[in-house]
C-alpha cells in the first residue's frame, strides 16, 4: 500500500513540475469539499407591465394603475420596502418593417414598468401570484430560490473544505512516513495537477435550486431546497 500512495505523490510532484516549481521539495495536492443542504427562505416574483400603443396618455395611466395594484397587494401581505423594487417607467417607440414599400411603420410607444418583490415564505408568493389582476399587459415569473443567510453559510463550508482537505493529506502523508510542511499554494479553482480527495466528484462553488423554480399557478409551486457547495485545492510540501 505504501508503495502505491508513494507512486501517486511521485506522479503529482511529476505532473506539477509542468505548471509551476515547488523548490524540487516533494509535494502532495489534495481537493477538499464542504456541502449543505438547506430550505430556501427568500421567493423572488418579477413582474413587467408593458403595453404598445398611440395614445400615450391611456397607456400610461394603464400601466401605473397596474403598477399601483401590484405594490398594494404586495404591502397588504407584508412586504417590507427593502424587498420591493420598481423601475422607473421606460418609454419607447415601437416600429414594424414593411417589406412593400421598404419602409418603418410606426406602431407607438412602448411603456413598460418592472417590479421585483421577494417573500419570506412561499405560502405569500402563492398568494400574490393568485390576487393579481389578469391584464394582457401583466407578465410575471418566478426567480430562482434563495437563503438569506448564503453568504455566512458559504464561508462556514470554506473553513470545513480547508479541514477536509488537510484531513486528506495527513492521511496520504502518513502513509509514507512524511509530514505535512507549509501550504505551497490554495485555491478555489485548480492548479494544473491532479488532486487527492476524500471522495464524491469536483463540484465548484455553486448554487443549485431543487424544486419548482418556475409556475404557472401557485398549485405547482414547490419549496424545494437549495445546496451549496464549497470546494478548495490545495498543495502541501511533505517534510520527513
Amino acid at each position: 500500500m505504501k508503495g502505491i500512495i508513494a507512486a501517486l505523490l511521485l506522479s503529482f510532484l511529476a505532473l506539477g513540475a509542468q505548471a509551476q516549481s515547488i523548490s524540487g521539495a516533494p509535494f502532495i495536492a489534495v481537493h477538499g469539499k464542504a456541502k449543505a443542504e438547506v430550505v430556501p427562505d427568500i421567493f423572488p416574483l418579477h413582474i413587467t407591465l408593458s403595453e404598445t400603443s398611440k395614445d400615450a396618455a391611456r397607456t400610461q395611466r394603464q400601466i401605473e394603475s397596474l403598477a399601483q395594484r401590484v405594490l398594494e397587494l404586495a404591502q397588504g401581505l407584508g412586504l417590507e420596502g427593502r424587498d420591493i423594487d420598481i423601475s422607473n417607467l421606460d418609454v419607447e417607440p415601437e416600429y414594424r418593417y414593411n417589406d412593400r414599400d421598404d419602409t418603418q411603420v410606426f406602431l407607438g410607444n412602448t411603456y413598460e414598468r418592472r417590479i421585483k418583490l421577494r417573500f419570506r415564505r412561499l405560502a405569500d408568493l402563492q398568494a400574490m401570484i393568485s390576487s393579481l389582476p389578469a391584464a394582457p399587459q401583466l407578465q410575471l415569473s418566478t426567480g430562482g430560490f434563495q437563503l438569506s443567510r448564503a453568504d455566512e453559510l458559504r464561508k462556514e463550508l470554506l473553513a470545513a473544505a480547508v479541514e477536509d482537505a488537510r484531513g486528506t493529506a495527513e492521511a496520504m502523508a502518513a502513509s509514507v512516513g512524511r509530514r505535512l510542511g507549509t501550504v505551497h499554494n490554495i485555491s478555489n479553482q485548480g492548479f494544473n495537477v491532479r488532486y487527492a480527495t476524500s471522495g464524491g466528484g469536483v463540484e465548484l462553488d455553486s448554487i443549485a435550486v431543487t424544486g419548482s423554480r418556475a409556475a404557472a399557478a401557485p398549485a405547482v409551486l414547490k419549496e424545494g431546497s437549495i445546496e451549496l457547495a464549497q470546494d478548495v485545492y490545495i498543495i502541501y510540501t511533505l517534510v520527513e
